[in-house]
């Protein structure tokens, strides 16, 4: 069943959560962007009171790779160029290309890599236990 009323507009929503990342509360950013309270506790909640993970992956260093680099590199690889030409398209260096194609790409893939699983995979390994 589809959803009523107006289409969700993921640029307000992204401005919403960067908003309150950055410490505003709820109210003040709903206030601040002309939108209802109601709104924005909805968001929050469908999101369990974390940030969307398009907004995570903006607010990620550069020093790591992010979806869309693992995604090119998951189509040059099956364009069967070599990790110093991947490398150099991307404008990353030949060891980080290296590193992340042995470390995400598992037997079982049979020697494919897939860039979303490959992330996937990433983020799982950066998750530290918490308290």
């Amino acid at each position: 069943m589809a959803r009523r009323g107006p289409k969700r507009r993921l640029d307000v929503e992204s401005e919403y959560w960067r908003l309150v990342l950055s410490g505003v509360g709820t109210v003040g950013a709903c206030r601040v962007l002309g939108i209802g309270r109601k709104t924005g506790y909805r968001w929050r909640a469908e999101n369990g009171g974390l940030p969307p993970v398009r907004v995570a992956e903006s607010a990620r260093s550069s020093r790591f790779l992010s979806l869309l680099e693992r995604q090119r590199i998951a189509t040059l690889r099956a364009q069967g160029l070599g990790v110093r030409a991947i490398a150099g398209r991307l404008g990353r260096s030949p060891s980080t290309i290296s590193r992340e194609l042995r470390r995400n790409t598992l037997p079982h893939d049979r020697g494919a890599y897939d860039g979303d699983l490959a992330h996937a995979r990433a983020r799982q390994r950066a998750r530290r236990p918490r308290q």
